[in-house]
C-alpha cells in the first residue's frame, strides 16, 4: 500500500509542476522577457569592452555578439505574441496533463513494473546492462527535459553547463561542444567553460586538437593565462603539429608551476615521459622532484647509497631524523612550501592528524590556495580510517572547496557520503550524479561514482 500512495504522492506533484506554467498570466512572462532582454544587452557592452581592452579579438567576438542579439529579437518577437491567460492551446495542454498523464503513468507501472516485488539487492543486478540503459533512455529523456527547461529559462547557465556535461557522457561531443559555446553567451569571461567546449571538439576529433578546439582553448588562455586545462592542450597541439620541443617546454613549465595534488599530474608527467624519450630531452629528476620522499631536504647520493646497506630499523630512524629536522625548522621560520612537505612528509609517516594540522598551518599561509586545503581535508579522511562516515572538518572543508569548484571530485565524492550517512538520499545523488557526468568514462572514478548511485537506487524502500 505504501508504494500506492507514495506513487500517488509523486505523480500530484509532477502534474502541479507541469501545469502551473500554463495557468500563469502573461504579465510574469513579459516581466522575465524584459530582464532577460536587459541581460543580453549588458553582456553585448562587456563584449565590447573586452574587445577594446583587448582581451577578446573582434573575430572570437563576432559570433558571441551575433547570437546575443538573436536570443534579443527572439525574447522581443515573442512578447508580441502573448496572451492573458490560458490560451486555447493551453487548455487543451491542461487537460491532458490532468487526466492522460496520471492514467498513462498507472498502465505504465502496472505494465512494466514489479510494485509487488521486493527491491533487488546490489549483488543481483546486472550494473552495465542498467548503465546501458541510463544511456539508451534515461540520458535521452534527460537531455530532452534540459532542452525543454532552457526554451523557457534561456538565462540558466547551469542549465546549460549541465545539457553540454550529459552530452558529454552521452558521447554526443560535437553538440556538447556547442552547447559549451552557447553557455559562454551568459558567462563570456569563464574560461572553464571555453576548456569544456575545447575538451569536447577534442573528443569529437578523436584526440585531435583541431581548429575549433584550438580557438576555444585560445579564448580560455586570453581570459585565464594559468588555466592547467587550456595550457595542457595548446602544448598538445603544439605536439600533434610536430612542434614537440615546445610542447615539452610548456608542459615541464605546467608541471613545475602545478601543485603535486593537482588531479591531472599523473597525466601530465606520462606526456613528458613519453615526449622526452622520443625527441631524447633530459629531464633530469623532474618526474620525481614532487614525491614526499625526496621533496624533504636530507640526504644526498651517497647517504642514499648507504642507506641501501641499512637494516629497516635504521632507514626508519634516518627518515624519522629528517622529519624532525624539518618540523624544526618550520617551528622557527615557517613557510608554505616547507609546511606543504611537512604535511606529506607525517602523510607517508601515516601520521595523519600531524599531518592535517601542519596543512592547516600552510593553509592559514595562504588561505585562498586550494591545494592546502584539499590536502588538509585528505589527511582528515586518512585520519579517520574505515569510519563509515567521513570526519566532520573534512567534510566542512570540502563543502567550502565546491563552492569555489563545484566539480571537484574528491570533494563530490565525499560530501555525498556524508549526505548519504546523514539520511539525506537526494543530496547524495545530486553530488555524486555530478561527479558522475564528470568521471571520464570507464575509468575507475566512474566505475566507483556508478556503483554508489546505483546502490542508492537499490536501497529497501520504508
Amino acid at each position: 500500500m505504501m508504494i500506492w500512495i507514495i506513487a500517488a504522492l509523486i505523480v500530484v506533484c509532477a502534474v502541479a509542476v507541469l501545469v502551473w506554467p500554463l495557468l500563469r498570466s502573461e504579465r510574469a512572462g513579459i516581466s522575465r522577457a524584459d530582464g532577460g532582454i536587459e541581460v543580453y544587452r549588458q553582456q553585448l557592452d562587456e563584449l565590447e569592452r573586452d574587445v577594446a581592452e583587448g582581451l577578446m579579438s573582434a573575430a572570437n567576438a563576432e559570433p558571441l555578439q551575433l547570437e546575443i542579439k538573436r536570443r534579443i529579437l527572439k525574447i522581443a518577437g515573442g512578447r508580441k505574441n502573448e496572451s492573458l491567460g490560458p490560451t486555447g492551446r493551453n487548455v487543451v495542454l491542461i487537460a491532458v496533463v490532468l487526466i492522460v498523464l496520471p492514467l498513462a503513468t498507472f498502465i505504465l507501472y502496472v505494465d512494466l513494473g514489479s510494485p509487488d516485488q521486493p527491491s533487488r539487492p546490489l549483488a543481483s543486478r546486472d550494473l552495465a546492462a542498467e548503465q546501458r540503459i541510463m544511456v539508451g533512455t534515461q540520458g535521452v529523456d534527460l537531455v530532452a527535459r534540459l532542452v525543454a527547461a532552457l526554451q523557457t529559462q534561456p538565462d540558466n547557465l547551469d542549465g546549460w553547463v549541465l545539457l553540454a556535461r550529459t552530452l558529454s557522457q552521452m558521447d554526443r561531443y560535437q553538440e556538447a561542444a556547442e552547447t559549451f559555446m552557447k553557455a559562454t553567451i551568459l558567462s563570456p569571461r569563464d574560461a572553464g567553460l571555453y576548456v569544456g567546449a575545447g575538451e569536447n571538439y577534442y573528443f569529437n576529433a578523436d584526440g585531435i586538437v583541431d581548429e575549433d578546439a584550438e580557438r576555444a582553448f585560445t579564448s580560455a588562455l586570453s581570459l585565464e593565462p594559468d588555466n592547467p586545462g587550456a595550457r595542457y592542450y595548446l602544448a598538445l597541439r603544439d605536439a600533434q603539429k610536430g612542434n614537440q620541443d615546445a610542447a615539452l617546454e610548456s608542459w615541464i613549465a605546467l608541471y613545475r608551476e602545478s601543485p603535486a595534488e593537482a588531479p591531472f599530474m599523473q597525466v601530465l608527467a606520462r606526456r613528458i615521459d613519453e615526449t622526452a624519450k622520443e625527441t631524447g630531452a633530459d629531464i633530469g629528476d623532474l618526474l620525481v622532484s614532487k614525491s614526499p620522499a625526496l621533496a624533504i631536504p636530507g640526504p644526498d647520493r651517497a647517504d642514499l647509497e648507504a642507506a641501501a646497506n641499512m637494516s629497516a630499523a635504521d632507514r626508519q630512524e634516518m627518515i624519522l631524523s629528517m622529519v624532525s629536522r624539518l618540523a624544526s625548522r618550520m617551528e622557527e621560520t615557517p613557510d608554505y612550501d616547507g609546511l606543504m612537505r611537512l604535511g606529506q612528509a607525517y602523510g607517508t609517516l601515516e601520521d595523519y592528524e600531524k599531518s592535517a594540522a601542519t596543512y592547516g598551518q600552510a593553509r592559514a599561509i595562504r588561505p585562498d590556495d586550494p591545494a592546502a586545503m584539499v590536502a588538509e581535508a585528505f589527511a582528515y579522511i586518512q585520519a579517520g580510517g574505515n569510519a563509515s562516515t567521513p570526519p566532520a572538518a573534512a567534510i566542512d572543508l570540502y563543502r567550502k572547496l565546491l563552492i569555489a569548484d563545484p566539480d571537484m571530485p574528491q570533494a563530490l565524492w565525499y560530501v555525498g557520503r556524508a549526505e548519504m550517512q546523514a539520511g539525506d538520499t537526494e543530496k547524495a545523488l545530486v553530488h555524486w550524479t555530478r561527479l558522475q557526468i564528470r568521471a571520464p568514462k570507464g575509468s575507475p572514478l566512474y566505475r566507483m561514482v556508478t556503483t554508489a548511485v546505483n546502490s542508492l537506487s537499490a536501497a529497501p524502500e520504508n
